[in-house]
């Protein structure tokens, strides 16, 4: 079910400053069984992301009904929310425009399908030519309706390389695509520092969690292309596919790692649980 502030709907009006200037946040969430998985991480990151962009009135309670009236006539799929600064009667970038609501977009769809061997046996990938760049400060490792720089970076994923590396202009990783990545050397988890036009992903937190409650390490550092070599292993992660454990990078070669395998499990568990 496609929602618009609660009412069936597959359309917005062009004066929506989402629509207008990509004034707004927005989630994917996966659920199942109607469940939505992490959805009080989604929340929060909704909340803080509104806050950064300076998106005031939006009503969580209406948020959370909304949610609900969704997932009626769904079971499994894909929810997405877009929360916009809402719409206005007359078009500039003036945030100073009166006590407007947020337009609240929800929309369902089917969960992708991947191959079940990219999450055990692994996905080749290498770096993106498109490069991440420092950004103003609000809209640093928010989920803002406006990620361009990844959109365009899609140009380069192909079946062989279905998921790339993104790194700043001085080569240090920072995520994938459309995911957040973790390396790891023994029974220490390594995931790059944030940066610019980052995003800090509900799953990369949800396995942080995870991994702090199983007592593994873990560490924020900043890691060049040239450190790959250092690591036991590496994987992707975000909301939708879960674990991608990486078979190789530019070339460079993993074998199967017994920490990244235990990993797939206990987010399996806590997950399908």
């Amino acid at each position: 079910m496609n929602l618009v502030n609660g009412k069936p709907k597959s359309s917005i009006s062009i004066f929506d400053r989402g629509f207008l200037y990509g004034d707004g946040v927005f989630e994917t969430i996966l659920v199942l069984e109607k469940n939505p998985i992490n959805i009080k991480l989604h929340l929060k990151r909704i909340k803080t992301s509104c806050k950064s962009l300076k998106i005031k009135n939006l009503n969580q309670g209406k948020l959370i009904s909304y949610i609900s009236k969704a997932l009626s006539d769904q079971n499994n799929c894909v929810l997405n929310i877009n929360i916009t600064r809402g719409t206005v009667k007359k078009r500039g970038y003036n945030i100073n425009i009166g006590n407007i609501s947020p337009n609240i977009i929800l929309t369902t769809s089917q969960i992708p399908k991947f191959p079940k061997e990219y999450n055990i046996n692994g996905v080749n990938t290498k770096y993106s030519k498109t490069k991440l760049y420092k950004t103003i400060g609000p809209l640093e490792n928010i989920k803002h309706t406006n990620r361009l720089v990844q959109v365009i970076a899609t140009n380069e994923l192909s079946k062989k390389f279905p998921e790339l590396i993104m790194c700043d202009p001085n080569n240090n990783i920072i995520e994938g695509i459309s995911s957040n990545i973790f390396f790891v050397k023994g029974k220490t988890f390594y995931t790059p520092d944030l940066y610019g036009n980052s995003v800090n992903g509900v799953m990369r937190n949800f396995i942080i969690n995870i991994l702090i409650k199983n007592k593994y390490n873990i560490k924020f550092k900043k890691i060049n292309i040239s450190d790959i070599k250092k690591f036991d292993g590496a994987f992707f992660c975000n909301s939708i596919r879960l674990v991608w454990n990486i078979n190789s990078i530019a070339g460079h070669k993993y074998l199967k790692n017994k920490n990244i395998l235990n990993l797939i499990k206990l987010i399996n568990n806590e997950i399908f649980k």
